[in-house]
């Protein structure tokens, strides 16, 4: 019976996992003039990657996201300028947030390295359609930093994706385009991949 059962296992198809999932890195420049403290919302996050299929009119692509880790490297203080402190805040509602910080000198540029605590709300996947608006962190950043975030993603079988509006100019209709980290208009801005201009 033995033999038979292992003939059996031999010639069965073998089971895969079906759900498109995968990782990336992405990188946002922080574009605005001044020191910007960036809620980052779920919604954001979901829609990080869009197909614009009419001028002002795009449609998300991912169905659901988990952010993984923040990478935020900031520039060099002048020795005539004040320090430059950048820092990531994880929230949470199930305790108190978590907040991260670095300052920089002349000789050192600050840089933070984080990923979101247990039970942040960072720290469970964003779905669509479900608490969107939760802020998962706040990034507190400096002009012409560079963010790098970890994400995991998921392309649901059988998922509509959501419409949303959106305004700015460099894609035209039918391209796959990223969206700022903050959001449409936002000023962490994609960088080496087609995005809007706000």
């Amino acid at each position: 019976m033995r033999f038979a059962e292992r003939d059996a296992q031999a010639n069965h198809i073998p089971q895969f996992r079906s759900t498109v999932q995968f990782k990336h890195q992405f990188r946002f420049f922080e574009s605005s003039s001044d020191n910007v403290a960036h809620s980052i919302t779920r919604g954001d996050l979901l829609g990080v990657l869009q197909l614009l299929d009419e001028t002002n009119h795009s449609y998300r692509l991912l169905s659901g996201v988990k952010l993984n880790r923040v990478e935020i490297r900031a520039p060099t203080a002048s020795s005539d300028s004040a320090p430059l402190t950048i820092s990531v805040e994880w929230t949470s509602t199930l305790g108190p947030s978590s907040e991260v910080s670095d300052t920089g000198t002349p000789l050192h540029p600050p840089l933070i390295v984080t990923s979101p605590p247990r039970n942040s709300l960072a720290s469970f996947w964003s779905l669509t359609g479900f608490s969107e608006s939760d802020v998962l962190c706040v990034i507190n950043a400096v002009p012409n930093c560079f963010i790098d975030v970890w994400l995991d993603m998921v392309l649901q079988d059988g998922q509509s994706p959501v419409g949303t509006s959106v305004s700015g100019t460099g894609i035209t209709v039918g391209q796959v385009f990223e969206q700022y980290l903050d959001g449409n208009g936002g000023s962490l801005y994609p960088v080496s991949y087609t995005a809007f201009n706000a």
